[in-house]
């Protein structure tokens, strides 16, 4: 007898409740009436120990409802060989897995595993199909080739298949592989007899990093046995390397008084696996390119079956380029390197148009250059343009140019440009008009639009609306009169890129936000322009214009608290984080994936590839099957990343077999040695697996019945002594 949930046995403890109960005296058994007893008040007998059970078979019925019901809460089941009857000379459908993953890669793994499938492949008779695959996904023996290639050549065959194959440095996806065998194993059974007995053979060394969760799911065919070959390395245990990202900020090791501050600071985890030896550790830091040392080495002790999370300084000495972290003193170097990519924050100059002071509270740029300060990506620095303004503009605000602040150029120089100096820009440049631009000056920035570039014009006076039609290139834009002064905003499309931030229920309420001086926009029919908010009046509040390849967004209204309250709410920061984004180019990309899972990377559609170590590599369509560094181009986009081994292959503990049997796997022991030329097949015992032995017999069912049938005879027997022990009170005596 075997429990599929032994732990449910405790309850055999509770066997002790009823024998305390019965050897506890609560009732005196015979009772005597006198009739001078009327004079006396009843009080209930003391508890005393009895040296006597009173009703045994009453005790021993309700020990053994107990009993029953924990045996039947442990599941038992009965163990059975079932006996594979084969018929000399039956055909098999074989399928074999071949564990190619990065943890192959430790000392004696690879050649044990190429032996085993060659003896495989010499053990399969004449009309046996064999098919071989690789847990990566590749067809390494098909069907056809198997079926093609004569009898005695097919051992010679799978083997200079496996001598011409490495391992490469994926992750073990098993599931995904097992599903691929149990569709194959469809396929042959459509091209031959599909009562021929399945059989998938798994040769791997199922550490506990291998991916077994999608086998939960699997409908397994009939007349099927899976069998583990389960590899063990030359070498004990492993250290691993994974990669945890950068650290946050640097500034106060920057600060330290260092002369060479670091430029960065890398965050990493040494883990140890229980089995690994004593050994000491050590972190060097290496140029990618050069292999050059870039610092001492970095001594790091973990002890067995721990982890430890290392920070590791980048020299302010170190060049620009990639760069290469490894763990020495590990016996298994597969997963001791990890390649680093410095973040390169993006650069995105800020031109405000408008000569308005950074320390007014009244205009926009005193919010904008607060709101933006401190971001990390993109980096905004704010650049004032007062070239390019209309006279009434520059006029309206003499006063505030004086602020040295506001000049983007001394009077000569913007003479001189006479208004082209707006064409001039940073690498990556967004604008704010603030001010009515001149015709020379809204023509240059319509042309950076053009070319990629986004814009936002506020509509601060009624005058501004013109600037943003020259801008949009659409004639027919009028100021419209809004309803009333105060106004919120009574309709948002959460579905545009402008608000999509806020689409999540808890941040869509905008009711909050008042408007004081809205300046809503009548559109021409046809235009361009779509409305991605309204005013609770109908009118326009937020338009998108789409210019060539950039965009210009028209905000009615200004930024400034005068003028309402956006520029104060909780919404505005995130909202101008994620048009800062949009106009950089989208938001912060990855740089770093796994082997099997660079897919992560790529955002725009096709991508290609090439090593950014290799001088003479050429771009290819294919995605990184090693480590390493690469250059990733995307619509016209060049990215540096860095690709790791995968972070589970470093978790090289055996797999427990029983993680299989509960996810319905129908485990078969394999048949030890191969058989020789001519032999038959003898009839092999497999034992099924506990969940589907106990799923079929469902003992646990009859065991709960049982219970349920003892515990009537129970309450019935409990009843029966009851009435005979009970004893009618007298009614009380007169007195003559």
């Amino acid at each position: 007898m075997n429990f599929l949930s032994p732990w449910f046995l405790a309850g055999f403890a509770l066997i002790a409740g009823p024998i305390i109960a019965h050897l506890i005296r609560r009732v005196t058994r015979e009772r005597q009436q006198f009739s001078a007893m009327r004079f006396l008040s009843e009080s209930p007998p003391r508890l005393s120990k009895r040296s006597r059970i009173q009703h045994p078979l009453l005790l021993l019925l309700r020990c053994l409802i107990v009993a029953v019901l924990a045996a039947g809460f442990a599941r038992p089941f009965l163990r059975q060989d079932v006996p594979l009857v084969l018929q000399p000379g039956a055909p098999q459908s074989v399928v074999a897995l071949l564990d190619d993953s990065a943890s192959m890669r430790r000392t004696g793994l690879w050649p044990a595993a190429r032996q085993k499938i060659s003896d495989l492949a010499a053990s399969l008779k004449e009309g046996d199909q064999f098919v071989l695959f690789a847990t990566s996904g590749a067809e390494l023996v098909s069907r056809e080739r198997w079926l093609q290639t004569p009898a005695p050549d097919r051992a010679n065959f799978v083997k200079s298949v496996l001598a011409a194959r490495e391992p490469g440095w994926g992750p073990t996806q098993l599931d995904t592989a097992v599903e691929t065998a149990v569709l194959q194993w469809e396929q042959m059974a459509e091209a031959t007899d599909s009562a021929a007995r399945k059989k998938l053979v798994i040769v791997s060394d199922l550490a506990a990093g291998t991916r077994v969760a999608g086998l939960a799911g699997l409908t397994w065919p009939k007349n099927c046995e899976v069998v583990l070959e389960q590899l063990k390395p030359g070498q004990p245990g492993n250290a691993g390397l994974q990669w945890l990202g950068w650290a946050p900020d640097v500034s106060a090791a920057a600060a330290s008084g260092d002369p060479f501050p670091p430029k960065a600071v890398a965050r990493v985890r040494v883990v140890q696996s229980a089995a690994a030896p004593a050994s000491p550790l050590r972190l060097r830091l290496r140029d990618a390119r050069t292999g050059r040392d870039l610092a001492p080495p970095q001594a790091v002790t973990v002890p067995a079956g721990d982890a430890l999370v290392a920070l590791v300084p980048v020299p302010g000495s170190a060049p620009d380029g990639p760069l290469r972290l490894d763990l020495e003193g590990d016996a298994e170097p597969f997963d001791n390197t990890l390649w680093l990519v410095r973040p390169a924050p993006r650069a995105l100059t800020l031109a405000y148009y408008g000569a308005d002071s950074a320390d007014d509270l009244k205009h926009a740029r005193f919010y904008l250059e607060r709101a933006t300060a401190g971001w990390k990506d993109p980096v905004v620095k704010v650049r004032a343009v007062t070239e390019g303004l209309s006279p009434v503009a520059t006029a309206a605000s003499t006063g505030a140019s004086a602020d040295p602040k506001s000049q983007g150029a001394d009077p000569a120089t913007a003479a001189a440009r006479s208004g082209a100096g707006a064409t001039e820009k940073s690498a990556s440049e967004f604008s704010v008009v603030a001010a009515p631009l001149t015709t020379d000056a809204a023509r240059a920035l319509r042309a950076r639009l053009a070319a990629g570039e986004f814009a936002v014009v506020l509509l601060n006076d009624p005058a501004m609306v013109a600037t943003a039609a020259e801008l949009a290139g659409e004639a027919g834009w009028a100021p419209a009169a809004a309803a009333r002064a105060d106004a919120l905003l009574g309709s948002v499309d959460l579905r545009h890129p402008l608000f999509a931030p806020f689409a999540d229920p808890r941040f869509s309420n905008f009711t909050a936000v008042r408007f004081w001086k809205p300046q809503p926009v009548a559109l021409p029919i046809g235009t361009k322009a779509v409305v991605a908010a309204r005013f609770d009046d109908g009118t326009p509040a937020v338009l998108e214009v789409p210019v060539g390849k950039g965009r210009l967004v028209v905000w009615g209204g200004d930024w400034s608290t005068a003028a309402g309250q956006w520029v104060i709410s909780t919404k505005f920061v995130p909202w101008l984080q994620a048009l800062f984004e949009r106009a950089a180019g989208g938001a912060v990309r990855p740089a770093v994936a796994e082997v099997g899972d660079t897919a992560r990377l790529v955002t725009a559609g096709p991508a290609q590839w090439r090593s950014a170590l290799d001088s003479t590599a050429t771009l290819a369509n294919t995605a990184p099957v090693q480590p390493g560094v690469y250059e990733l181009n995307e619509a016209g986009t060049t990215l540096l990343v860095a690709v790791q081994a995968p972070a589970a292959e470093s978790n090289v503990a055996p797999l427990p077999l029983d993680d299989l049997e509960k996810l319905g796997v129908p485990l078969r022991a394999p048949t030890p040695g191969a058989l020789a030329a001519g032999e038959a097949p003898k009839p092999a015992a497999g034992t099924q697996t506990a969940v589907v032995l106990e799923g079929r017999q469902k003992l646990w069912r009859w065991l709960l019945a049982g219970a349920a049938v003892l515990l009537a005879f129970e309450s019935l027997f409990s009843y029966l002594i009851a009435r005979r022990e009970a004893v009618p009170v007298p009614a009380a005596a007169t007195s003559s």
